[in-house]
């Protein structure tokens, strides 16, 4: 069996017993940033170092690195991978942007309407 149907309800190239570590340990790395904010900048700090710390590391074939420029991970395939490899790599550029993703601050600000002042009388429709 070399597919297993992902959550979006197509199948993936990767094979099962790796799609489901993948899934089960990226669902505890999310977990834990969500629940420990100290994590979660270590994780949006050096996602790489401490997704490996977390037990969860990229295929051989993967070469994953920070470019300066962009300020974003890469994940490049090294030599010529096949459907899975592909998969993974796409797995992983995935998961890297929503990392990412964890360290924008919302900038919201919550108050008055613009144009309405605290205290005024509601207008009225004549």
């Amino acid at each position: 069996m070399s597919e297993i149907l992902g959550a979006t309800g197509s199948s993936s190239p990767i094979n099962p017993i790796r799609k489901k570590e993948l899934d089960d340990k990226w669902k505890s790395i999310v977990a834990k940033a969500v629940t420990d904010e100290e994590f979660k900048k270590k994780l949006v700090k050096d996602p790489m170092a401490v997704i490996e710390e977390e037990g969860l590391k990229a295929v051989d074939q993967l070469k994953i690195q920070f470019d300066e420029v962009t300020k974003i991970h890469k994940v490049g395939i090294v030599g010529d991978g096949d459907d899975e490899v592909k998969a993974e790599a796409k797995w992983w550029t995935i998961r890297l942007k929503m990392i990412k993703e964890f360290g924008v601050e919302l900038n919201r600000q919550v108050g008055n309407v613009a144009g309405f002042e605290e205290g005024t009388r509601a207008r009225e429709i004549i």
